[in-house]
């Protein structure tokens, strides 16, 4: 309960700072400040999925850790296409919010790659 709790913090704090940072006009530190603002709680959200995780028996680890690798290799080979893209002038910017849902997803199926690995 306390996980989604903060998720949900960081999240609304996320939110807010992209949008002050897009809407309202500040100066150099401040725009900084804004920036940095989703910090402690992105960091707490890491914190708390790492104590989960240290509760996990070593099967459930071993799931998640493919899961995360997946992830991990997934997000790196598309970013790195992207940019590829960006070069060739066929997209546009990279979008913050695309890579972690995208990060997301490609973590959902390495976990059921996993799991249906050890069925």
């Amino acid at each position: 309960m306390l996980f989604i709790l903060v998720a949900l913090l960081a999240t609304a704090i996320d939110i807010g700072a992209f949008r002050v940072l897009t809407r309202v006009e500040l100066g150099t530190t401040a725009r900084i400040l804004v920036a940095l603002t989703p910090l402690p709680g992105d960091i707490a959200l890491i914190m708390l999925a790492l104590q989960a995780i240290r509760k996990l028996d070593e099967f459930q680890k071993r799931v998640h850790f493919e899961a995360v690798l997946v992830a991990f290799l997934s997000t790196g080979v598309a970013v790195f296409v992207y940019g590829y893209l960006q070069k060739a002038e066929a997209v546009g910017p990279l979008n913050f919010g695309i890579v972690w849902a995208f990060m997301l997803a490609s973590y959902a199926v390495g976990y059921r790659i996993a799991v249906s690995h050890y069925r």
